[in-house]
């Protein structure tokens, strides 16, 4: 099953990164591993020429998305996704499948407060100025700008009362997540009370 698949990659890599003890800018010989050049592939799945010490304007650009891109290009998805730079614009074809539309996409998004996660899903929350987006919110902002900061990580293992996700640039590197959920296995609210955007729903066979 591609949840499955999607999940194992996940589990890949954050072992590659020795289960968060990595850094994006480490390299040989000063550390045991090339990590920054790990960030380079996640890059190179968007077709952006950048690594783990790549600086923009004196700034390492994020490189979450790149990360969920990589993993879900990986486990076989094709082209089920948006594989892009940003969370946002994954997530908008899918809020997008919610309302009838884009049907070949291959997550659904959910709203947090009455859909419980699943392996294989993504789930995304809003940060800096969009930290405290809803589902509604987010999806006009998108509708409005075409943009608004966000974050996506994978879930990997749902447990009782938790589940646990991995994603990228996180702590400057790949790490895991236990994310606590109700006795429904519906998502808390996250760390500071903010509010969840929505759950993808993973659909691919």
């Amino acid at each position: 099953m591609f949840a499955d698949a999607l999940a194992n990659a996940c589990l890949a890599e954050y072992d590659r990164w020795d289960k968060g003890a990595g850094r994006e800018t480490w390299g040989t010989p000063d550390h045991a591993k090339d990590y920054y050049l790990f960030v380079k592939d996640y890059w190179k799945s968007i077709s952006k020429p950048f690594d783990g010490r790549t600086l923009v304007e004196g700034i390492r650009p994020a490189w979450s998305s790149a990360f969920v891109s990589y993993c879900v290009r990986k486990a076989g998805a094709g082209k089920q996704f948006k594989y892009s730079e940003a969370h946002c614009h994954y997530i908008y074809p899918a809020m997008q499948r919610a309302d009838g539309q884009n049907e070949g996409y291959g997550y659904i998004a959910r709203p947090p407060e009455i859909y419980a996660p699943k392996v294989g899903d993504i789930v995304c929350a809003g940060r800096l100025y969009a930290k405290n987006y809803t589902y509604d919110q987010a999806k006009l902002r998108y509708q409005a700008d075409s943009f608004y900061p966000s974050h996506g990580d994978i879930v990997t293992e749902v447990g009782k009362k938790y589940v646990r996700a991995i994603g990228g640039n996180i702590r400057d590197n790949v790490d895991m997540k236990k994310l606590e959920t109700d006795a429904n296995g519906l998502l808390k609210l996250r760390e500071g009370k903010y509010p969840w955007i929505c759950v993808l729903e993973c659909v691919i066979p």
